[in-house]
């Protein structure tokens, strides 16, 4: 009986991840070149002030069906689609006023759902499925990290982790530097900063050898080689990183 149960427990997460998602989009041209600025919500936001699901800038070149010259078409009938991985996005409608306008569908890939469970992530919901194909979260990559030995890695994290460019080439670099900082929310965290293998390099040509929260705080107060010469201009030598942070924090170099 349990047994039963089970099976038609993971039935229905399976079915709700490979639920299509529907409602409103819109595309327009991005903030930077080569960009396509994209924005979706599901049901009618007639009613309601805040409830835009997501935004986001992708390259042009992962949409089929749109170009940035038909936005200038006024009236234009469009059907744009994103496919990826984890499914396909699609929006659907009319250009007006230099955007499309129309009609958003999101429908999963049950294939990928099934080889994600494989690889330990049970946690596919429609709306993660979203962020992954908006990410292009791949099978490979997932494969990548895992064959380099991070650890602690989840359905959430793995967004995260996508978003800042954490691959396995960041991780085993880190380590032969010095760092096998493994942990999925650690290496985010590094990387989100701006911690990088040049960056261990060039702390350790001032003499310096930290550990991986003195890298991090390193990197967030910007304490770097022309940092530290202008101390040692005001007569500050050898300082240690953490009264090099307590400067920066205080403001002392101004």
């Amino acid at each position: 009986m349990r047994g039963a149960v089970l099976g038609l427990c993971l039935l229905a997460m399976t079915a709700a991840a490979s639920a299509e998602t529907s409602g409103k989009c819109s595309i327009t041209a991005g903030r930077w070149d080569g960009k396509i600025s994209f924005s979706w919500d599901r049901g009618d936001c007639a009613q309601q002030q805040h409830c835009r699901e997501g935004d986001s800038e992708m390259q042009w070149s992962r949409w089929t069906g749109i170009a940035p010259e038909d936005l200038q078409h006024e009236g234009a009938t469009l059907d744009a689609r994103m496919t990826a991985e984890a499914g396909e996005m699609r929006c659907a409608g009319k250009v007006h006023d230099g955007a499309l306008q129309g009609s958003y569908s999101f429908t999963p890939n049950p294939d990928f759902v099934k080889r994600m469970e494989a690889l330990g992530f049970n946690d596919q919901t429609s709306e993660r499925l979203q962020g992954y194909a908006m990410l292009d979260v791949t099978i490979a990559w997932v494969k990548d990290l895992k064959d380099a030995h991070v650890t602690d890695m989840t359905a959430e994290n793995l967004m995260g982790l996508r978003a800042l460019k954490v691959d396995a080439a960041y991780v085993r670099a880190m380590t032969v530097d010095g760092y096998p900082e493994l942990r999925a929310e650690k290496l985010t965290g590094m990387k989100a900063v701006g911690v990088t293998p040049e960056k261990v390099q060039a702390v350790r040509a001032m003499g310096y050898s930290p550990n991986e929260e003195e890298l991090i705080q390193m990197s967030v107060f910007k304490i770097d080689a022309p940092f530290v010469e202008r101390m040692k201009a005001r007569g500050f030598k050898n300082l240690t990183i953490a009264q090099l942070v307590q400067i920066k924090v205080f403001k002392l170099d101004e």
